[in-house]
């Protein structure tokens, strides 16, 4: 298992590494935390995570996804993903949620 985490890049570019599943899912807001750091310190509305870093996703990886653009949201902070896991992508679209989260 590896630990969930989210590394800065650029300014507004975030890379998730790790594993996106039932193990490491539960406690994680780095993520979040970054992103609303990142918005806090820059008059800029827009921030890129990339998921290229992800080794295993399941289901509670998709639902954490959403709930992340559910707070980014709320935060008005637009969040572009890029880099999706295919595995990722799959359990996007056989859950029908795949329009939701604009996966790239």
């Amino acid at each position: 298992m590896k630990e969930l985490m989210v590394v800065a890049q650029s300014e507004g570019h975030f890379l998730l590494q790790g594993d996106l599943n039932r193990d490491t899912v539960p406690n994680s807001r780095q993520p979040l935390q970054e992103l609303i750091k990142f918005h806090q310190s820059t008059p800029s509305k827009s921030a890129t995570l990339d998921m290229s870093g992800i080794v295993h996703a399941d289901t509670t990886g998709l639902a954490w996804l959403l709930n992340l653009l559910k707070d980014c949201q709320q935060r008005n902070i637009e969040l572009e993903i890029v880099g999706t896991p295919e595995t990722l992508v799959n359990l996007a679209k056989i859950s029908d949620v795949d329009a939701l989260l604009s996966l790239q």
